[in-house]
């Protein structure tokens, strides 16, 4: 029986459909944030962590646009 083997990553590109998957998911979690009412510092540090990772897969304009909604979540928590 052979094993089936995942295609492996060769590189940091993201195709459009990755690349809107990937913001719709930052966006659920920017949502749920800016939806509740203070959040704990770890919480605040995981939207920078997912803001960081959209830079690091070249997705600046994307990061950029979650930078603003972040400076608002931060006002908020104090």
């Amino acid at each position: 029986m052979a094993v089936s083997e995942s295609p492996k990553l060769i590189t940091n590109q993201i195709s459009a459909g990755e690349e809107k998957w990937l913001v719709e998911k930052i966006n659920y979690f920017f949502n749920q944030a800016e939806q509740a009412g203070t959040l704990p510092s770890w919480q605040i540090d995981e939207l920078y962590v997912l803001i960081g990772a959209l830079k690091v897969l070249g997705l600046d304009g994307a990061a950029q646009s979650f930078m603003p909604r972040l400076s608002e979540i931060k006002k908020r928590a104090g």
